[in-house]
């Protein structure tokens, strides 16, 4: 109900002999206590629903989760290697910045510039999240002018950094739990497992894939791509810290199987079509991405035609082929090239 609603209810009960219109003493009277009571009706619905798991988020969806002993991940910092060039014997301090863009990034320990006039270190971004996966030679700037400092430059890729777990991801988790028989390390146990390391999207467990008491744990990231060595190794040792005696237990990412697809559109003159074509395929690609066992040409087409300012295509073809692709145990479908014509 509205304010005027609840208004409008409690002024019927006013009798008839007394003036209840707008501005009058009655109206006057009962409006703010509408206002505190729809006020207060929506604090109760709101306290009603995060009750309930499927309808609870934020701290309240925390406070659930956590009666499964489940943490909402936090999210991570990435790390990489700078190589800075500058004068001999000029000190880098500790917690120096360096910069990709508006992402800054500070230096893990003080090092000083050797005769070579150059000096690998590591360093850590400043920010949180994904924001911080940056590639080689992407950091390429002093934000702050150091003296005697004239260059820097990332030379490995940056990784590890990952976004804080979204509602939708710890929901996924709890109802898992509570929905399977997550026991004796049974291939659920696996999957909760490898799920609670931060960076971890979703998993897939091939048990006795080689032979009695061996495991075999498929990850990918939290992106929906394959996994790197580092997160891979933080999922072996969670596992290994938490699997029955006796298990061998391997612990692998899923293979890229790159998606390319070729098309010819009829279009009118709608901006941003191979875009739009590129971001419905890649959501399409990613979803449940480690379970599909085939990708769909009809699904493909059918979101191509359901992007704005395509009238029709025809000639679609996924990696050279008509037909349907099929996508092995341990591999995750990844868009590569999206050709229009």
């Amino acid at each position: 109900m509205t304010v005027d609603e609840i208004l409008e209810y409690m002024l019927a009960s006013v009798p008839d002999e007394y003036d209840a219109s707008v501005g009058s003493f009655f109206y006057d009277l009962l409006y703010p206590v509408a206002e505190q009571i729809y006020i207060q009706k929506n604090k109760i619905n709101t306290l009603s629903e995060n009750s309930f798991a499927l309808t609870a988020s934020d701290e309240y969806l925390d406070r659930k989760t956590a009666e499964q002993s489940i943490e909402r991940k936090g999210a991570t910092y990435s790390q990489g290697m700078l190589k800075i060039t500058g004068n001999r014997g000029e000190v880098v301090s500790e917690g120096s910045k360096v910069a990709a863009d508006t992402v800054l990034f500070a230096v893990d320990e003080t090092v000083s510039i050797p005769e070579s006039g150059e000096v690998e270190v590591s360093a850590t971004c400043t920010m949180p999240g994904t924001k911080g996966n940056v590639k080689a030679g992407s950091i390429n700037r002093f934000p702050v002018t150091l003296p005697g400092l004239t260059a820097v430059e990332n030379i490995t890729d940056f990784t590890g950094g990952y976004d804080e777990e979204s509602d939708a991801d710890l929901l996924e988790r709890y109802l898992e739990k509570v929905s399977r028989p997550n026991i004796s390390g049974n291939k659920y146990h696996y999957i909760s497992w490898a799920k609670e390391v931060v960076g971890v999207g979703d998993v897939r467990v091939i048990p006795l894939w080689n032979g009695e008491g061996t495991v075999k744990v498929v990850i990918i990231n939290s992106d929906n791509q394959p996994a790197d060595a580092d997160l891979i190794e933080q999922v072996k040792n969670h596992i290994e810290e938490k699997r029955p005696i006796g298990a061998k237990v391997t612990v692998v990412s899923a293979t890229a199987l790159q998606i390319n697809v070729n098309v010819k559109l009829t279009t009118d003159e709608t901006p941003n079509i191979q875009e739009n074509i590129e971001k419905v395929i890649s959501i399409y690609l990613s979803g449940d991405a480690i379970k599909k066992s085939y990708i769909s040409i009809a699904k493909i087409g059918s979101l191509i035609l359901e992007v704005p300012g395509v009238e029709d295509y025809s000639n679609l073809k996924i990696n050279n082929g008509t037909a349907n692709v099929p996508i092995e145990d341990g591999a995750v479908p990844v868009l590569g090239s999206v050709v229009i014509s």
